[in-house]
């Protein structure tokens, strides 16, 4: 329930959506090789990043969730892209120097992403007053009452 976070989280969302609906349209299939069953895998998951969006900008409780679904899964992707590098699987290709600041930036991207979802309020479990205050904004929750 802290100003901005709505918007915050909206944001993130765009920058995170728009890169992976590039890698999901773009990269993935033409690496996917015989792992063909990952490019619905990424599509599927570029769809959550705007369907969250859609969610948060509407006020929605599905949405925050959704949205603290997907930072979470993109935490564990960049995890595992960061155990990856580690054992020297080499999932960035010949480019090995990029590796370690991507996964790094991707964690930190996708955790600042739950972080404010998770902070996005949940109309139905405040109280009336809280509710004015959020919807009106903390200025006009008096008027919206008429007292």
């Amino acid at each position: 329930m802290y100003r901005g976070s709505r918007l915050a989280a909206s944001f993130l969302l765009v920058l995170t959506g728009l890169a992976t609906s590039a890698i999901a349209l773009f990269v993935v299939p033409h690496v996917a090789g015989a792992a063909r069953w990952g490019i619905p895998v990424a599509i599927a998951f570029a769809i959550g990043h705007w369907m969250a969006l859609a969610g948060i900008v509407r006020g929605r409780d599905w949405g925050r969730s959704l949205a603290v679904l997907v930072g979470e899964l993109g935490g564990g992707l960049s995890i595992l892209a960061g155990i990856a590098l580690l054992v020297g699987a080499g999932p960035f290709g010949s480019d090995a120097a990029a590796g370690p600041g991507l996964v790094a930036w991707t964690a930190a991207l996708y955790t600042l992403l739950a972080i404010a979802a998770g902070r996005v309020p949940v109309l139905a479990r405040l109280s009336p007053l809280e509710r004015r205050r959020i919807v009106y904004g903390p200025s006009f929750a008096g008027i919206a009452t008429g007292g």
